[in-house]
């Protein structure tokens, strides 16, 4: 399930728009019909869903390219930006130990992941990129 209006969520800085791109295109992959779970024991049996791990995984790496550009940028929100990366990081840790399944609970993850992105994008990654343009750390898009 794609994120719908992604394009909306730009900040004008090349990194932090990419991250944002990149989950999209990872939402959208495994979210896409007839993409199956990739257990290796054939059906799914709801415990350590792949699609909630490859998420976590792609996060992890994205949100640790911001929180370089953070330091970089003597950011002084940077406290509260990697508070945000942690609730979703959180929130997707508790739902895999609870065995949701991203196949069967579908709808869940995947509203649960696009209203965090748009909370987020509007109120830490704007912020964070307007003050990295603005302090000259990063050049526009």
């Amino acid at each position: 399930m794609p994120i719908a209006g992604h394009t909306s969520l730009s900040t004008g800085v090349r990194e932090i728009d990419r991250g944002t791109e990149g989950l999209c295109y990872v939402m959208g992959r495994l979210f896409e019909p007839l993409v199956e779970c990739r257990r290796q024991h054939g059906r799914c049996d709801r415990t350590e869903c792949t699609r909630l791990t490859a998420l976590l995984k792609y996060m992890g790496r994205n949100f640790a390219l911001q929180e370089q550009l953070m330091v970089e940028a003597g950011y002084p929100h940077e406290d509260h930006h990697r508070r945000d990366h942690w609730r979703i990081i959180e929130q997707l840790r508790h739902m895999r130990a609870a065995n949701v399944c991203a196949d069967i609970d579908r709808v869940v993850v995947s509203e649960v992941v696009a209203r965090w992105m748009l909370e987020h994008s509007h109120e830490c990654d704007r912020r964070l990129g307007n003050w990295a343009l603005t302090r000259r750390v990063r050049d526009p898009s």
